[in-house]
């Protein structure tokens, strides 16, 4: 007779695994951050372009870089959902479909008091600058 062995199910996350799981919050934190900023700067830069009155600025002024920056303007169209819904209910209903998603949700803080501080300071001059 065959003795059938069975692996036992992982039931804890290891301190690496935890660890890349850390890691990735920090990125996705991070990317959103960045994406904040850039929303924040880009009117700057598109204002440049219209002072100007241009859409094509040569970057060959700054040392060690050369290119160019170009203002693209897209109209485009695009489908109300939310008046199509309102006129039509019946028919918004009938071509729902089912949609899955998988998103993992993390929380950490830090159990070391000066990390916490540090990250206060950081939050407090991000702020300063949004204001």
């Amino acid at each position: 007779m065959k003795t059938l062995t069975t692996k036992k199910r992982q039931v804890k996350a290891s301190k690496v695994q935890q660890q890349d799981i850390v890691n990735y919050h920090y990125s996705v934190e991070q990317v959103k951050a960045q994406k904040k900023a850039n929303d924040l700067i880009k009117p700057t830069h598109v204002e440049l372009f219209e002072t100007i009155k241009t859409n094509l600025i040569i970057l060959d002024k700054v040392e060690g870089i050369e290119g160019f920056a170009q203002l693209i303007k897209r109209t485009m169209k695009r489908f109300d959902v939310s008046k199509f819904k309102e006129k039509f209910p019946k028919l918004y209903e009938e071509f729902l479909v089912d949609m899955d998603t998988k998103e993992i949700k993390i929380k950490v803080q830090s159990t070391e008091q000066s990390f916490c501080n540090l990250l206060d300071e950081d939050y407090k001059n991000t702020m300063k600058g949004n204001s």
